[in-house]
């Protein structure tokens, strides 16, 4: 499935390394600011991740509709907040931003397949 535009939607990972003590702390931080996130608008999705990469290391991610409304969310003062809690990291925060302009399905899994058969 193709579109056209700027983009079809925008994803937003934060990974924070913190003391192990600290996790619990942090992810109910984290989701006191997610209620919120998702509500706003343009917010597909706001998901909190814990353990996937070692039990001090914390995977948020947001998807959203379009650049735009993600940068909107990044001027918010409740970014503002979420910036201020990742200062809690031990090592510096890995912010990742992905601009999506395509996107696929079961389709590319089946052209593969038949392509490569």
């Amino acid at each position: 499935m193709e579109f056209s535009g700027d983009a079809l939607m925008a994803l937003e990972r934060v990974s924070v390394v913190i003391d192990p003590a600290k996790v619990e702390e942090l992810c109910d931080a984290f989701c006191s600011l997610m209620g919120p996130t998702s509500a706003e608008r343009g917010c597909l999705r706001c998901e909190l991740y814990t353990d996937w990469a070692g039990a001090n290391t914390v995977l948020m991610e947001s998807l959203w509709r379009t650049r735009e409304d993600l940068i909107q969310h990044l001027k918010s003062d409740r970014y503002r907040s979420f910036l201020q809690l990742m200062e809690m990291s031990t090592e510096r925060p890995l912010i990742e931003f992905f601009i999506v302009s395509r996107a696929h399905g079961l389709d590319i899994v089946e052209e593969a397949r038949e392509r490569f058969a």
